[in-house]
């Protein structure tokens, strides 16, 4: 009878630490915060709903899904030799990525005016900050993460 008792003590205890485990592992996931995910689709609804009314007029949603693929391509192909060197801390020029989508319009798609992807443009930043993907900018001069101080240069 001894050896039944033990034997479920035993099979309790297992199961609570388990349960404590599981529990404080999942406690821990939820305070992190989820990576950013770039839809496609629900970005061309924000987007779209947020273009002002004379954008709107001219543009279909056909133009916005090609403006935001258009700046997806621009954007890895502009990052794809940093990436594939391990350098991601690299900061595009916002203005240069715009101009490299503008030219693409302007082959592929003339009809569209530079004013209306320039606002596409600019709701598609909104929507990058709305999931999360891009933030306020840093301040120069400080590193990302810990490390060692900065020398200030005092003795």
């Amino acid at each position: 009878m001894l050896v039944i008792v033990l034997i479920a003590v035993a099979i309790g205890l297992v199961v609570a630490i388990a349960l404590y485990a599981i529990g404080r592992e999942v406690v821990l996931l939820e305070s992190r915060v989820q990576p950013a995910v770039f839809e496609l689709e629900e970005a061309i609804a924000f987007v779209a709903d947020r273009l002002p009314d004379p954008v709107t007029a001219r543009v279909s949603l056909d133009d916005v899904r090609w403006v935001l693929q258009a700046d997806a391509e621009v954007l890895e192909a502009a990052t794809a030799e940093e990436v594939a060197q391990g350098e991601s801390d690299e900061v595009l020029d916002e203005d240069g990525a715009v101009g490299r989508v503008l030219e693409r319009a302007t082959d592929e798609r003339p009809a569209l005016a530079d004013e209306d992807v320039v606002a596409i443009l600019d709701a598609r930043l909104t929507y990058l900050q709305a999931i999360g993907a891009v933030g306020t900018e840093a301040p120069l001069g400080l590193e990302a993460g810990p490390g060692p101080a900065p020398d200030d240069g005092a003795v």
